[in-house]
């Protein structure tokens, strides 16, 4: 653990005369015992004199008795250099760390048991494996394993006359609640066949099937026709997995959707189809290939066309066609004109970095000169057109371009747009070694747009002090989520020295591309489209799906793993000669791998960052590490991904297709969207606190609400108002009953068709929005003082946060806002707000 560390010189015990030095004078220990002995500094005695050096090469005396440090600065010594173990010497070893506090260590595990019909079951048996805690469901289902020490459990639910039911995979979390749900069901054993297929739907031989969570069931290993068969299976909601052949054509698998058993049933034709995947060999082709051959096909022509519109496809563009056009001098409102009309001058409250030598701090000014590169920012002088200081090009954009025109800043996007500058065109950069990619390359001006927040939109400073460093250009902290197939040579300061990418003559393929979630498609492209090798990850396990949106949704801070912490994506270089050249590939490889830190928070040394509760995170890209604690990925029913909720080939937010089973009915939702509930309810809808509800209650208000709606053979069914009426009625019932139970809400106004108000619907209080990507939105509390009242991105931990857990993170004394997590109420209620200060 380094420590900033002080030391006073021979005679002076005034504080006055500390002078800083690095090292491990002592690390903190637990329940307030004096830390681990410090060892970085060492002792020397010339003629009785004692010299502590320090590792910065800094050298001090010391006397016996004489008080050496003051670990955590505030100005009172900690700790003297006595001679503790008695050897008759100062040794620096003798230094004690400052009296330490409990680390978090362990977890809980809370959640619901029911039966089969999903009624509430009081009686039920808690336990883990690995041993941990025991309990009981109370009256309501309800159940806690408190004090659970972090790692992975199943949790095992057991009751006389029920069969017992495991939930595998259950992580638990320092400091945090991991919430489940168990499903038990009446009886004994039964058992499970069908087969497994590959992704041109022919048999897999030589596959392992086994059942997760139930040790005792033998695997199956599947015949030369792909069939399996599992006996002795526990009945209840099954999940099978699929472990592959030997050898590297295909990646393990395992059913999303629970398969129910009932007791001593036998289930046939429960067939499963697992992921391919190419050979090692296997390089990428870029984008540009994969969409013009999609674009060709019939079947895949609108998701070619829907990839072009979706963020993941245009973030970053390499020119200036997501600015206002030359000329225009766009005013967003009348307080706010942020790039000015052309020779005009927007001055911003900040200064940055020198551009010519990256040292020293200079103003700067947002420029649209035709003569100098249209839009540019100008550094020192006062104006951009008084002659003094440097104008650089603005060459590109990254964000902002939102949902291609839809909303109020068509230009802007929802959360911020930064804008690039071509290393060329920065004259600290002139001096940079590029072997290859130099002229590719860019650096992150130090002015962005907010259009979230306070204020927003407005000019804020990005990395202001940092911007024009080495460690700052775009290849080293930003490539591994905007390119595919990108190859980085560093040298021994883990510089870039060569930088490329597939397709990299085109501007914008510096984006997320198909093959970053596909995997390298050059035998597939070979194979004139062989299905068998590329990676379709909706056959993969749910966690390696979800793996494939972790990679650059599960930690803000996260960093490489290797070269250790200096690249700011995921990446490997013990894989360069691997699959992917170094590159995460989702289903191949463990994204833990590739990420340092990864869904650790950054408050126990990894690259989650997240509030206090170690839960909930507190910037953007962050939602893999809270979907994880989530009981969508920990309940007997279905393992959701990322897909379950998104489009991720459009900018469309509900799933493309979402197929729904409702008794011998078959619905398929086109284009969900959480705005109205639709989402949410066509899971929930027959469940729980939503049991009135039917699937068909939601399909009319899906179609009233300009959605369609297959229902078996039929396709866009219709609906009348007579038939849609009763349904709202019912909806609008079953989710104010729900608030008045969980939050006393009886006397909110819900309208399913009122897609605006907040009242009512899911994600405002199953996803507070608690981070930040570009500002937070102030209020007053309920004592007229400053306070949070929500982030810009939703949590996706789906819990409800109270106004109490917002609570006990106000410090005594010297807090801020910003330390205090925003809660489901706050963003309506001020009284359930928090100031800091």
């Amino acid at each position: 653990m380094r420590s900033l560390c002080w030391m006073s010189f021979v005679g002076l015990l005034s504080l006055l005369d500390l002078v800083a030095c690095t090292g491990d004078a002592g690390v903190a220990g637990p329940d307030g015992a004096p830390g681990k002995d410090g060892a970085d500094c060492t002792l020397s005695t010339v003629g009785g004199v004692k010299t502590i050096t320090c590792p910065d090469g800094s050298t001090f005396t010391v006397t016996d008795g004489q008080p050496c440090w003051d670990l955590n600065g505030n100005g009172a010594v900690d700790v003297t250099s006595e001679d503790k173990n008695g050897d008759g010497a100062v040794d620096v070893e003798d230094c004690e760390g400052t009296p330490g506090t409990t680390p978090a260590t362990t977890g809980t595990i809370s959640g619901v048991v029911r039966n089969a019909a999903g009624t509430l079951l009081e009686g039920v048996g808690i336990e883990t494996s690995p041993a941990s805690t025991t309990t009981t469901s109370d009256a309501s289902g309800a159940f806690s394993l408190a004090g659970v020490a972090m790692g992975s459990y199943a949790v095992i639910g057991k009751r006389s006359g029920y069969a017992d039911y495991n939930l595998p995979n259950v992580g638990v979390a320092a400091g945090a609640t991991t919430n489940v749900q168990l499903a038990l069901t009446p009886g004994g054993p039964g058992a499970i066949s069908g087969v497994i297929l590959n992704a041109n739907g022919e048999p897999v031989s030589g596959a392992t099937v086994s059942v997760q969570g139930q040790a005792g069931v033998t695997p199956a290993v599947t015949t030369a026709t792909g069939a399996y068969a599992l006996s002795g299976v526990a009945a209840g909601s099954v999940f099978l997995s699929v472990a592959p052949p030997a050898g590297n054509a295909y990646l393990p698998g395992e059913n999303h959707d629970g398969i129910f058993l009932a007791a001593g049933a036998t289930l046939t034709g429960v067939d499963m189809t697992i992921a391919s995947r190419p050979s090692n060999a296997a390089t990428y082709s870029g984008t540009a290939v994969c969409v013009s051959c999609h674009a060709s096909l019939p079947a895949t022509a609108a998701l070619a066309a829907d990839y072009a519109m979706a963020a993941h496809g245009r973030s970053i563009s390499g020119e200036t066609s997501g600015l206002p056009a030359p000329g225009t001098g766009r005013v967003l409102d009348s307080a706010k004109a942020l790039f000015p009309a052309v020779d005009g001058t927007t001055s911003v409250s900040f200064q940055a970095l020198d551009p010519t030598d990256g040292v020293g701090l200079l103003p700067v000014f947002l420029c649209n000169n035709t003569t100098d590169g249209n839009y540019s920012m100008k550094f020192d002088g006062t104006s951009c057109t008084d002659g003094v200081g440097t104008i650089i090009p603005i060459s590109g954009t990254y964000g902002g371009e939102g949902d291609g025109g839809v909303d109020l800043q068509p230009n802007l996007g929802k959360f911020k747009q930064r804008f690039l500058a071509k290393l060329a065109d920065v004259p600290v950069a002139a001096g940079w070694t590029y072997t290859a990619g130099k002229a590719r390359d860019y650096l992150i001006l130090p002015v962005q747009v907010t259009q979230s927040g306070d204020g927003a939109p407005l000019l804020a400073p990005y990395k202001e002090t940092s911007w024009c460093g080495r460690d700052r250009t775009f290849s080293r902290a930003c490539a591994g989520c905007h390119v595919v197939g990108l190859k980085v040579v560093v040298d021994s300061n883990f510089f870039v020295t060569s930088y490329e990418w597939a397709n990299n003559s085109e501007p914008k393929s510096q984006n997320v591309g198909c093959e970053s979630c596909h995997g390298p498609g050059s035998e597939h492209v070979a194979g004139s489209g062989d299905k068998l090798k590329v990676i379709n990850p909706k056959y993969l396990t749910a966690e390696g799906e979800r793996q494939v949106c972790a990679q650059c949704h599960a930690a803000d801070a996260g960093k490489s793993k290797d070269p250790d912490g200096k690249f700011g994506y995921a990446w490997n270089q013990s894989h360069l000669g691997d699959l992917g050249n170094g590159a995460f590939v989702a289903g191949v490889y463990n994204v833990a791998d590739y990420i340092k830190g990864f869904g650790v928070p950054m408050a126990q040394g990894g690259g989650f960052d997240a509030w206090p509760d170690g839960k909930h995170g507190k910037a953007h890209r962050q939602q893999y590490a809270m979907l994880a604690f989530s009981a969508h990925t920990n309940n007997p029913y279905e393992k959701l991904t990322c897909s379950s909720c998104h489009n991720v080939h459009s900018t469309v937010q509900g799933p493309a297709a979402a197929v729904r089973q409702a008794g011998a009915d078959t619905f398929t939702f086109h284009d969900l969207t959480f705005d109205n509930n639709t989402l949410c309810l066509s899971c929930h809808a027959g469940y729980g606190p939503f049991a009135a509800l039917t699937k068909e209650d939601v399909a009319k208000l899906h179609v009233s609400d300009t959605g369609t709606v297959d229902k078996n053979a039929t396709l866009n069914v219709t609906y009348t108002a007579a038939e849609i009426t009763p349904a709202m009625a019912f909806i609008a019932a079953a989710v104010s009953e729900h608030m008045q139970d969980q939050a006393g809400m009886g006397l909110a106004a819900y309208d399913p068709k009122d897609d605006v108000m907040p009242v009512g619907r899911c994600t405002s209080c199953h996803m507070p929005r608690t981070g930040k990507s570009g500002g937070f939105t102030t209020g007053l509390d309920g004592d007229g003082l400053s306070a949070l009242a929500a982030g810009d991105e939703g949590s996706h931990a789906f819990d409800i946060i109270w106004p109490g857990q917002s609570a006990v993170l106000k410090k005594a004394t010297g807090g801020v806002d910003t330390d205090i997590m925003p809660n489901s109420c706050g963003g309506c209620h001020a009284a359930a707000r928090l100031s800091g200060n």
